[in-house]
């Protein structure tokens, strides 16, 4: 049997077997999500169409009744960010059951 010729993007030809089911072309669409973000809005509406929450404001940046690490005079979380697993909610913010924080230190060569 004769099978299919394709050309390919890179130039090169291939043949196929004539009962292979395959879709041509490229994806409409493609490259959308690596378009900067023009607007606020833009970035708004992208996170609505996920169902997921925008702006996401930072905990230091709100007031001390509504967020643990909130209130001062400047922008400090003022107490260890790391807490337990069994603190109740509300108050589970920040490192949650943390083994280590900080930066990864680089161990000398002996």
């Amino acid at each position: 049997d004769e099978g299919v010729t394709v050309k390919l993007p890179s130039g090169k030809f291939t043949t196929l077997n004539p009962k292979n089911r395959a879709m041509i072309g490229t994806l409409a669409g493609g490259g959308a999500s690596e378009r900067p973000f023009m607007s606020a809005g833009g970035k708004w509406r992208n996170f609505k169409a996920k169902g997921k929450k925008y702006p996401i404001v930072r905990g230091v940046a709100q007031a001390a009744y509504v967020h643990p690490h909130g209130g001062g005079r400047h922008q400090h979380v003022g107490q260890s960010s790391t807490v337990s697993r069994d603190t109740p909610p509300g108050a589970k913010v920040g490192s949650i059951a943390a083994r280590k924080t900080g930066r990864a230190r680089i161990k000398e060569r002996k």
